[in-house]
């Protein structure tokens, strides 16, 4: 501040009358890193790989972001662009994209010829998908969100026959043929949605503040239905290194629930661990499992629905950061220890909830969980979380790890 003047251009280097007007032209920002993978078995050759690219103008007024993604064969190519233009107040974005999603199965069995064949399905699920959003920001803490969209889910079905030699087990042969796959779905959305976030980040997630959203949206097509999300979180500081925090949330799909699920929309999974933790998917275990007219597992079928709320509170110390915010001064992995409890309930039209405390039932009840985790920041990348949790309406279970991978705590 006492010699301002050092490192300057001396007075003159740069004339008014040569200066050129700002052109908002986009130039390459970064490319993500690129990946590339071959691979051969008995059954053939593969390759995968990606790429994406992002632009933006010199004052990040606009952003155009391409990817592209390859797997298998030609028909697992999918990809993905936006441009976002927040030069005024009124701020819009469009984008485009598909994704092939494949689901492979492999088994024994026999031709139409009566050969013994080693078959693979391979089943896919198209999703294209075409989008715009305007968003108003009414303060920097406060914004209001339009969108329209249209999305068509479409399927595939390949068969490979590959014969085998029923003396030698050697591949002698082989065959392509297409399997039967469902009609496509075609859906237009359209939402409207109000946003506050005044909250402040740490290291896995918010310390401070508050974040909420209420959205109202519609879908009309093959299936229509309409969604409701109500979101509110909020981070009390009980000691600069002890956060309280609380979130409520409830998503559901209003409308015929039946027509839903025959067309392909599958129930809202209640056991994510975002969501409750404690009831993952993979963890359950055919001993846990009580049969009823209604499905083979009740523990699991009740954590199914089109309707889902959801409760959590945490408290959270961050162990190591830096001098300033965490126990240990050390930010190459920031982690912060929680301590959790869960609750959540799913149901719909079709499936009716009992709002008891119950730990020992094949009724449809409330779930909960509570536990410590620790969340590690991963060179700023992602978060790993890591939690030991006892679910209370899993007492075969009991207490177990599970782990996953996210973007923050909530």
């Amino acid at each position: 501040l006492a010699d301002p003047a050092t490192g300057l251009p001396p007075e003159g280097a740069y004339l008014t009358e040569e200066a050129s007007g700002y052109e908002p032209g986009l130039s390459l920002d970064y490319v993500g890193t690129p990946s590339i993978g071959v691979g051969v078995d008995a059954f053939g050759g593969y390759v995968a790989g990606g790429a994406a690219a992002y632009f933006s103008d010199m004052l990040g007024d606009r952003w155009l972001g391409v990817a592209l993604q390859a797997q298998g064969t030609l028909k697992d190519i999918g990809g993905q662009v936006f441009f976002q233009n927040m030069k005024r107040r009124w701020n819009w974005g469009v984008g485009a994209g598909r994704t092939p999603f494949l689901f492979a199965s492999q088994g024994t069995g026999v031709n139409d010829a009566g050969d013994p064949v080693i078959r693979q399905v391979f089943q896919r699920i198209y999703v294209d998908e075409a989008s715009g959003k305007v968003w108003y920001p009414f303060s920097t803490t406060r914004r209001a969100e339009f969108s329209l969209g249209y999305t068509r889910y479409s399927f595939d079905t390949e068969i490979r026959d590959f014969i085998v030699d029923p003396v030698s087990g050697r591949i002698v042969g082989r065959s392509e043929s297409g399997g039967t796959s469902p009609d496509p779905l075609n859906l237009a959305r359209g939402s409207v949605a109000l946003v506050g976030d005044n909250s402040f980040m740490g290291f896995t997630g918010p310390v401070r503040g508050g974040r909420w959203r209420l959205e109202v949206g519609g879908t009309t097509g093959t299936v229509d239905f309409g969604t409701i999300l109500g979101d509110y979180r909020r981070y009390f500081g009980l000691h600069p290194a002890l956060t309280l925090a609380f979130r409520g949330m409830h998503y559901g799909r209003y409308g015929d629930t039946e027509e839903l699920e025959q067309s392909f929309f599958q129930p809202i999974f209640l056991g994510y661990e975002t969501l409750v933790r404690g009831y993952a998917f993979e963890s359950f275990e055919a001993r846990e499992c009580t049969e009823t007219p209604e499905g083979d597992c009740a523990e699991y079928d009740r954590l199914l629905g089109q309707r889902i709320g959801v409760a959590n509170v945490e408290f959270r110390v961050p162990l190591t950061g830096t001098s300033r915010y965490g126990l240990l001064n050390f930010s190459y992995i920031p982690i912060d220890l929680i301590a959790f409890a869960d609750v959540g309930v799913a149901w719909d039209e079709t499936r009716d909830v009992t709002l008891e405390f119950k730990r020992t039932t094949p009724d449809r009840v409330p779930v909960a969980s509570a536990g410590a985790s620790a969340r590690f920041n991963i060179l700023g990348f992602f978060i790993l979380e890591a939690y030991y949790a006892y679910p209370f309406q899993r007492p075969v279970k009991g207490w177990h790890w599970g782990f996953l991978l996210s973007l923050g705590g909530w």
